[in-house]
């Protein structure tokens, strides 16, 4: 591994580390413990909380939210520049906003392979049979898995 991988891995490192502190801000507020992050050269433009199932938008994932905040502070709906951070693989609904803002990276700590846009039997985060979808991000899974794991145990019930 050069330099440049080193440091693209502490970089990795100290955002999923914001993610986690995000993840434990949602978990105490009674939601999943997720937190996610948007990054655009290096500066957080987005983030989000879980806010489910305390809260009342249906589409609460901390992944939405965080491009919610991105595309609001950038003014851009094309986010093909940015990568996205979460404690937890994005979902079927997150894979969807992920490719329509056209997100290029996506760094996840731990899968979820049942309803996850990866590791699923319906991986549509990274399928590149989809019609007329931007381009599939590129993937690194795993990033701080044991914290991220340690997550789920201590999930408000």
């Amino acid at each position: 591994m050069n330099i440049d991988e080193l440091d693209a891995v502490e970089e990795h490192k100290r955002f999923m580390r914001r993610c986690i502190e995000l993840a434990k801000i949602a978990n105490s507020q009674n939601n999943t413990p997720v937190g996610s992050l948007i990054v655009i050269n290096g500066e957080i433009v987005g983030e989000g909380i879980e806010s489910l199932p305390t809260g009342n938008d249906v589409t609460g994932h901390a992944e939405v939210l965080a491009c919610q905040m991105a595309v609001d502070k950038t003014g851009n709906k094309l986010l093909d520049e940015a990568s996205l951070y979460s404690t937890a693989e994005p979902c079927f609904m997150c894979s969807y906003v992920i490719r329509h803002c056209g997100i290029s990276f996506v760094i996840y700590g731990i899968e979820t392979p049942v309803v996850g846009g990866i590791t699923s039997s319906h991986a549509i985060l990274t399928d590149t049979s989809l019609p007329s979808w931007k381009p599939a991000p590129q993937v690194l899974g795993g990033v701080l898995r044991g914290e991220c794991e340690q997550l789920k145990s201590t999930a408000v019930e």
